[in-house]
């Protein structure tokens, strides 16, 4: 039995749970070559060594998160509003396959609340900076 859509007509199941696997909606088609896609990497490049980095030398364990913290916060405020969206959704919904999304989920509860809440604020910060200028 083929599944509907109103905007595309029939589609067959199959077709549908394919884009869910990859990551696409089941109304929209899979975009292979977008722009926050391309900068996947670099955002990870940068990323990634913060996450899995060792605490330094004497430092304590809260010390060390919070100084991670505020890394991925000021690396968080470097992105653009798209870029921050596209790392929003990716790191709030952690998949396996997903290196820096499976780091960040080892952080604390509260840090990562945190630091979502600020990557979803990209919005409001761009439209207050428009303003100051």
């Amino acid at each position: 039995m083929a599944a509907t859509s109103i905007f595309h007509g029939p589609r067959p199941r199959a077709d549908i749970r394919a884009r869910l696997a990859r990551g696409a909606s089941a109304g929209e088609p899979q975009a292979s070559s977008s722009p926050v896609a391309a900068s996947a990497p670099s955002c990870d490049a940068a990323l990634l060594p913060v996450l899995t980095s060792p605490l330094h030398p004497g430092e304590t364990a809260f010390g060390g998160y919070q100084r991670k913290e505020h890394a991925l916060r000021a690396a968080f405020a470097a992105l653009s509003v798209l870029a921050a969206r596209a790392l929003h959704a990716r790191l709030s919904a952690c998949r396996a396959d997903d290196a820096l999304a499976l780091a960040f989920s080892r952080l604390t509860i509260e840090r990562r609340t945190r630091l979502l809440a600020f990557l979803a604020d990209a919005r409001r910060r761009e439209a207050l900076a428009a303003t100051r200028r």
